[in-house]
């Protein structure tokens, strides 16, 4: 019997990957996004903000009738800077999509879960909380985590956490245009680091892990009976995962010295 999936975040060059896979094994397909009209009539779209919690009041009255096997959130954006030099107003930002945008989800849509349906959350290896310059899309991250776990125990829903490592997606270039004030300072103190994170990124836009592979194993997750809690998609998220075994102190110079033998190198 075919099953619905509800994707929250189409506009992710990752989400429509994942669709097209989706399709291949008779997936019922709904799908939300800021701009609707992304994908094929095989699709039934809706629009949603996720940082607008009217379009959730909206849609609820329209999922009234709908029931869902899976809720799949793909929404996301990423902040970066040090932390000392953080505004206020884009740390609010990042949590409202991130954080406040999971917590909507699951407010208005998990309600409309089959029994014995689940709610998957695209996380990110960002989530182990270790990358310097990027702590506030580290934490929003740890924190979505959090509540999703919490959720789960609270209402007995199954709960999927993938976090996968750095992808080869357009989601790298969103994220230089959506830090250049911070990039763009003429502040000479990180200056060598803010280079790197935007080099970095642009690397990470063309050579990390392919965008198809993480599709691919997302559609596997989301159509297994019973699957774990947590994924980790390629292998930095896996070694990422190992510094959670490490004492905190050895890890933070790991990261240090990394950073600078990177940076060194750039030069």
């Amino acid at each position: 019997m075919d099953k619905n999936i509800l994707i929250i975040g189409l506009n992710s060059e990752l989400a429509q990957d994942t669709i097209k896979e989706l399709k291949q094994n008779n997936w019922n397909i709904y799908a939300t996004s800021r701009q609707i009209g992304m994908i094929d009539e095989k699709v039934r779209e809706f629009h949603l903000d996720v940082t607008n919690e009217m379009d959730f009041i909206h849609l609820k009255e329209k999922f009234k009738d709908f029931r869902f096997d899976v809720i799949l959130n793909f929404a996301g954006i990423a902040i970066a800077g040090a932390v000392e030099e953080l505004d206020e107003l884009e740390l609010k930002k990042q949590f409202d999509v991130n954080y406040f945008g999971l917590l909507r989800i699951i407010k208005y849509f998990t309600p409309f879960l089959n029994q014995g349906g689940r709610l998957v959350n695209v996380s990110s290896m960002a989530s182990y909380g270790i990358f310097p310059f990027l702590s506030p899309y580290c934490s929003s991250k740890a924190a979505a985590d959090i509540l999703l776990n919490s959720f789960s125990i609270e209402n007995d829903v199954k709960v999927v956490s993938i976090r996968p490592g750095a992808i080869a997606t357009k989601f790298w270039e969103t994220s230089i245009e959506l830090n250049k004030n911070t990039f763009n300072s003429q502040k000479e103190k990180f200056k060598s680091e803010k280079e790197f994170l935007v080099e970095n990124a642009n690397r990470n836009s063309l050579h990390a892990t392919s965008p198809i592979y993480v599709a691919k194993k997302i559609a596997q997750i989301v159509g297994l009976k019973n699957p774990k809690p947590v994924y980790n998609i390629g292998l930095d998220a896996k070694l990422t995962k190992l510094t959670r075994f490490l004492p905190p102190k050895f890890t933070n110079k790991l990261i240090k010295l990394a950073l600078k033998m990177r940076i060194k190198k750039k030069k």
